[in-house]
């Protein structure tokens, strides 16, 4: 197993010198790599690069994210992403090419506070993102309890292979719906279960960075050490096969946002 080396910095600060690659939130000058965010450096045989504490969500094409109708115009749905940028729904995705806004009640379909799990179809920096919920397992969220992390923690969260939260969902009887954006639902029958999960969520994010977390988690949540693969090294990179397709993912933290009820509204 190669060697991986940690330090604190600050932008500005020399990650690593010598012939590395620059990787994520660093930039190269001569031979230094130096940081652009504040976060926890990663150097290896690799690279290096800088695994931020904190920061806001920034779309990205083909991530997936749950977000709340805010309103509609006479063509699309506006989006609510957790973002600097509101996203936008078209009506086509749902109606179909045949739309008439004459005709087709908007409203019907979706309405202002609902939730959903879209994927982000296109996103230019030129104009806000254009989302997507054809594809499977995406569209409208009907119950759970919506609350918001850091989007920087959202690959720890989600663990090797999605080992994480697959622990989590086991252990509390729940199912966690993820979005990249920093935005989580979780679902359940056991209120008691849905509380464990929150919890254990809650842990994840302000512990992200500090070692034996999957420790702390398995005796939150009375899990044995042998149902747990080893996941104490840091693993923030975002695996999207992992997301979209290793584990069903259409399936106290920065803000609790509110439960979803029945209808759909908060």
């Amino acid at each position: 197993m190669q060697e991986v080396k940690r330090k604190y910095v600050i932008p500005g600060d020399i990650v690593a010198e010598g012939n590395l690659r620059p990787l994520v939130n660093v930039f190269k000058i001569g031979n230094s790599i130096v940081a652009t965010r504040i976060g926890i450096t990663e150097s290896s045989k690799d690279g290096a690069k800088v695994i931020p504490l904190s920061g806001i969500y920034f779309p990205r094409a083909n991530d997936i994210v749950i977000g709340k109708i805010l309103d509609h115009s006479s063509l699309s749905w506006s989006v609510d992403i957790n973002s600097c940028f509101a996203a936008h729904l078209p009506a086509q995705d749902i109606f179909g090419r045949d739309f008439s806004p004459a005709h087709d009640d908007m409203g019907r379909q979706l309405s202002s506070g609902d939730v959903i799990v879209a994927r982000i179809a296109i996103f230019d920096r030129t104009r806000d993102p254009i989302l997507t919920i054809q594809d499977k397992d995406l569209g409208k969220i009907p119950t759970g309890e919506l609350i918001k992390i850091s989007p920087t923690r959202v690959p720890r969260l989600i663990g090797k292979r999605g080992s994480m939260i697959q622990t989590i969902e086991k252990a509390s009887s729940t199912r966690i719906t993820i979005g990249q954006n920093g935005i989580i639902v979780v679902s359940g029958k056991d209120k008691e279960g849905i509380t464990l999960a929150i919890n254990a969520i809650h842990i994840v994010e302000v512990e992200a960075h500090t070692s034996n977390l999957t420790q702390r988690i398995k005796q939150l949540l009375n899990v044995p050490d042998s149902e747990i693969e080893g996941d104490d090294t840091q693993n923030n990179e975002v695996n999207e096969a992992t997301i979209n397709g290793d584990r069903d993912i259409s399936n106290k933290n920065d803000k609790e946002m509110g439960v979803i009820n029945s209808n759909g509204t908060k």
